[in-house]
């Protein structure tokens, strides 16, 4: 984990670790990779940035080092509103990847918190409004499933009205072929998630690439896997 937002030497030294490794640099040299953060890559564990743009004072900075890292198409609203969102298309599939940590409130102190922060949550409206595409993937960095990781508030489940917004605005604008991945739990999932308004949600969740630490296979789950480390793959026929 990189952690240490305050430590740049020691954020650098993580990535570079990575970097120098052969395997690494043909992976990323032959295959197109689009990467946005969640609590280790931004601050410490299942913590948050809150509201300001410049505060706390690493903020900033620890966006940067990310930057220099990821050769994503853009980066939230640049610097005028620093962020880890942005979208991409990929034939006839949309893809909305969100930043769920520089604008996340604190979900234990904060009445109906926000994860993604308003100007975020606007640009995933008016994305998903105007995409024209057969299938629209929301990426989270955290699941939007209800009982993925028990006892937390680190998922969606402590951010419920605002995931209530995002679902109730696919529903009322009659949104099609939206499914949702996300990550953060160290086992591969397919969780159901059941709408009384509309279509029922379908969340890909592949998080144990490399980690040697492992979370229970949850019995709710349609799959779960855990055994080795793994990675998803999601074929569109259109």
């Amino acid at each position: 984990y990189i952690d240490q937002p305050t430590l740049p030497d020691a954020q650098r030294y993580c990535y570079y670790r990575r970097q120098s490794r052969p395997e690494f640099q043909h992976f990323t040299a032959s295959t197109p990779i689009f990467a946005v953060w969640d609590d280790h890559d931004f601050c410490v564990n299942d913590g948050w940035g809150g509201p300001e743009i410049d505060k706390p004072e690493w903020k900033i900075p620890v966006w940067n080092r990310f930057r220099e890292n990821w050769n994503n198409p853009y980066y939230g609203g640049a610097d005028e509103q620093p962020g880890c969102w942005f979208d991409l298309s990929i034939a006839d599939v949309d893809i909305f990847m969100l930043d769920s940590r520089y604008y996340r409130e604190n979900p234990g102190t904060t009445a109906n918190p926000s994860m993604l922060g308003p100007v975020q949550l606007q640009w995933l409206r008016e994305k998903l409004k105007n995409s024209k595409a057969t299938f629209k993937v929301i990426a989270s960095p955290v699941p939007f499933t209800f009982g993925v990781k028990p006892g937390s508030s680190d998922p969606w489940e402590g951010f419920p009205q605002e995931r209530e917004e995002i679902f109730s605005f696919i529903e009322e604008n009659r949104i099609e072929g939206v499914i949702l991945i996300s990550a953060d739990r160290h086992r591969s999932d397919l969780w159901k998630i059941e709408r009384d308004n509309g279509y029922d949600f379908y969340e890909f969740e592949s998080s144990r690439l490399t980690n040697i630490h492992t979370h229970e296979v949850m019995e709710k789950s349609i799959f779960g896997y855990n055994e080795k480390c793994s990675f998803g793959v999601l074929a569109f026929d259109t």
